[in-house]
């Protein structure tokens, strides 16, 4: 019997579905980095992150988007507003009830993205404007 993918121990489309809603809301809606995204369509950002994460997780589910680094490095990504994105994430994960296997895979998942996605890798986000986790993760607090 194989083990179960972090897919299925999330709870799977369902679950993975109401965290990339919440996830995309919150990237989108937030005062630091959400003017990044003014002329991304929320419903594609939404399609794509789904792909993404549920393919990274173990789903049957292939991420259909271009390349990563091909889709961010011509907006010039400053390395605080990744580590923005990646607390964002980590915040919404642990709201929506992620196991924390899941959690820590992702995130580290996320964090090996960095360099694809900013060339400014040194680049953290202002510690006095996040409270909490991220000690776990070597996510800026």
């Amino acid at each position: 019997m194989s083990e179960r993918s972090l897919f299925d121990e999330l709870g799977g489309e369902p679950a993975l579905r109401g965290i990339i809603e919440r996830f995309v809301d919150r990237v989108f809606d937030d005062v630091m980095i959400g003017y990044l995204f003014q002329k991304a369509d929320r419903t594609r950002v939404k399609a794509k992150e789904f792909e993404h994460a549920a393919e990274h997780l173990g789903a049957p589910i292939a991420y259909t988007g271009r390349p990563i680094d091909a889709v961010h490095r011509p907006h010039q990504i400053r390395g605080g507003q990744f580590m923005r994105r990646v607390r964002i994430l980590e915040e919404t994960l642990i709201e929506l009830g992620a196991p924390a296997r899941v959690r820590e895979h992702w995130i580290a998942h996320t964090l090996s993205l960095q360099n694809l996605v900013t060339n400014d890798v040194g680049g953290v986000c202002d510690p006095t404007l996040a409270g909490s986790p991220g000690e776990r993760t070597g996510v800026p607090r």
